[in-house]
């Protein structure tokens, strides 16, 4: 393998794991942004209960004759389905770097300084370039060698009872070798 190949193959798979990686944390910002708008929404339509049922008498919304809004504001909320509220809540607070933006991002891991740096490049470089196709690679050598000892005719432990260095599968036979080292076939 080539050290252009090598390349390749580390940067398609740093980019994989950052992509992957940017990708969940989007994915969580928008579920904790929409859990938090859901449940604040429905605390507060929980608290104007009892506005919302005074709102409805004429006599209690002739005396608010000046803050009428407030009674037209709880009516409006109470319509509101909550999940849409969330949805919406979510999507309007997204960041494309998560839960902040990206230019406060990269202003907190430059503050960070070099052993932050270090740890991001470890994280997203190393592991998934040179680690991962490490154990890969051990993990293939393991399962050719088990399936080779399994089913190799000539290759395979010896036994306590077999003489030494025969290592030689019971139906195996040379063809050159003795005719009375072959096994016995009986065909009927």
């Amino acid at each position: 393998m080539s050290i252009v190949d090598e390349l390749f193959a580390i940067s398609k798979n740093a980019c994989s794991i950052v992509t992957v990686s940017w990708i969940s944390i989007l994915i969580v910002g928008r579920i904790y942004d929409f859990h938090v708008a859901y449940i604040s929404f429905i605390e507060r339509t929980k608290s104007e209960e009892w506005l919302l049922e005074h709102c409805q008498d004429d006599h209690f919304f002739h005396k608010m004759a000046y803050h009428t809004d407030v009674c037209a504001m709880v009516v409006g909320n109470s319509i509101i389905w909550p999940s849409l509220y969330g949805i919406n809540e979510s999507m309007s607070k997204m960041k494309l770097c998560g839960f902040y933006d990206c230019s406060t991002l990269l202003g907190i891991i430059y503050s960070g300084g070099v052993p932050v740096m270090l740890c991001i490049i470890l994280l997203y470089v190393v592991t998934p370039s040179f680690i991962l196709p490490l154990l890969q690679r051990m993990y293939y050598v393991y399962c050719e060698n088990k399936l080779i000892s399994k089913c190799s005719p000539i290759i395979r432990k010896t036994s306590p009872s077999s003489p030494r260095g025969n290592n030689k599968h019971p139906m195996y036979y040379d063809v050159l070798g003795d005719v009375n080292d072959t096994p016995n076939f009986r065909f009927a």
